[in-house]
């Protein structure tokens, strides 16, 4: 069997995404690997919403942000609780474009495998692959699971 010693899982909070990390987990379970769980704050797509906003406004940029940390430390958290104990977890939190942060990561952090959610869409639109899974797939210098 290939050993994955180092299993980076992407934390968006979907279903789908827990699920991947319960094959993540699964698969560090046989090979004894570690599972590097990664949650990216995307605040360019949270902010380029608020392109009204005058560029006085630091404080309502400032508070996106803190509230966008809060909420992917809280993920972060929440899919660690999931996670047997016997089975080593890092947390891993960022801030930047999804698709090629995480592969940055996943070179970064020497990744043997990425086990992903796919975009949790309707049945005509989920024949394909979400954005950043998608970007994953085609960037990744390491294997890539997705699941549905």
């Amino acid at each position: 069997m290939i050993d994955f010693k180092e299993i980076l899982v992407p934390a968006d909070g979907s279903d789908n995404g827990l699920r991947a990390l319960h094959h993540a987990v699964e698969l560090a379970k046989l090979s004894g690997g570690t599972i590097l769980i990664c949650h990216v704050a995307n605040i360019v797509s949270v902010i380029s919403g608020f392109d009204q906003i005058p560029s006085g406004a630091g404080y309502v940029t400032e508070q996106m942000a803190t509230d966008m940390e809060d909420k992917g430390k809280e993920i972060l958290e929440s899919m660690v609780k999931s996670i047997p104990p016997e089975v080593p977890v890092k947390t891993i939190f960022e801030v930047g474009s999804p698709g090629p942060t995480l592969a940055m990561v996943a070179e970064k952090n020497n990744a043997d495998l990425i086990v992903m959610g796919s975009r949790g869409l309707g049945p005509i639109k989920g024949i394909f692959m979400g954005s950043v899974s998608s970007y994953i797939v085609s960037h990744a210098t390491c294997p890539v699971l997705i699941v549905k």
